[in-house]
């Protein structure tokens, strides 16, 4: 019996315990949200190349590389942006009973402006390089865009606090509970320009004015919930 009490007097006094370390302070829930849309000025492009045989000549990948070379030079781009990814070879049939091995390579071309994208796709096409595509698009800054992007959301929950608040002839106090729910960056480019297709996403469009190649901007968003106590 005694055990029993002894118990009883336990769990009476966890609850009683547990009742007055329950916050009774007055709060507002907000969700501040924010985004910013950028220009991308790191652009990769991914460009297969492939030897061919034109009119029982053999168009060779070295010499492929220094007509795409000179084109980049027209549109102001560094020689030293455009790297070999891999090479390779396959064996081609080039007539009833002739094969003959060809090279195939992969090159990344880094690109830091966008209105350049539609005269390179011009060369490529020139070259006979099928299949070119963008693989990325960033910013140098990404990093520092982010925390701007999340700072504006924590700033436009204080603000939604603030004038909910004063509606009702209360004050914002200091935050008991900041949560970052929801951080996203969407990189949409898409691309139509005859024999290069690229998936498209949604996102405000920046157009070249001929041409059919379409290039999209970076969104960046953030969503930051924050619990204020009311003063």
């Amino acid at each position: 019996m005694k055990k029993v009490l002894f118990v009883i007097i336990i769990l009476t006094s966890f609850i009683g315990v547990a009742q007055t370390n329950i916050d009774s302070r007055p709060f507002i829930e907000v969700t501040g949200v924010a985004e910013k849309e950028v220009v991308p000025n790191e652009i990769y492009l991914d460009i297969p190349v492939e030897e061919r045989i034109e009119k029982g000549r053999k168009i060779t990948i070295q010499e492929i590389e220094n007509e795409l070379k000179k084109g980049l030079k027209s549109c102001g781009v560094p020689e030293e942006n455009l790297s070999i990814s891999n090479l390779n070879s396959k064996l081609v049939k080039t007539g009833w009973w002739n094969k003959e091995i060809l090279a195939t390579a992969d090159y990344e071309l880094k690109v830091n402006d966008a209105s350049v994208l539609k005269d390179l796709f011009e060369i490529f096409e020139r070259l006979k390089i099928k299949n070119a595509k963008i693989t990325k698009a960033s910013h140098d800054k990404i990093e520092t865009i982010r925390k701007e992007v999340r700072i504006a959301a924590i700033k436009a929950a204080k603000e939604k606090a603030d004038y909910l608040l004063n509606a009702i002839g209360e004050k914002t106090g200091k935050s008991l509970i900041i949560r970052d729910v929801g951080n996203q960056q969407i990189n949409n480019f898409s691309f139509a320009n005859t024999a290069y297709k690229q998936n498209k996403l949604m996102s405000r469009e920046v157009k070249f004015k001929q041409g059919n190649i379409q290039f999209q901007n970076i969104k960046i968003s953030s969503s930051i919930y924050v619990k204020f106590e009311i003063k």
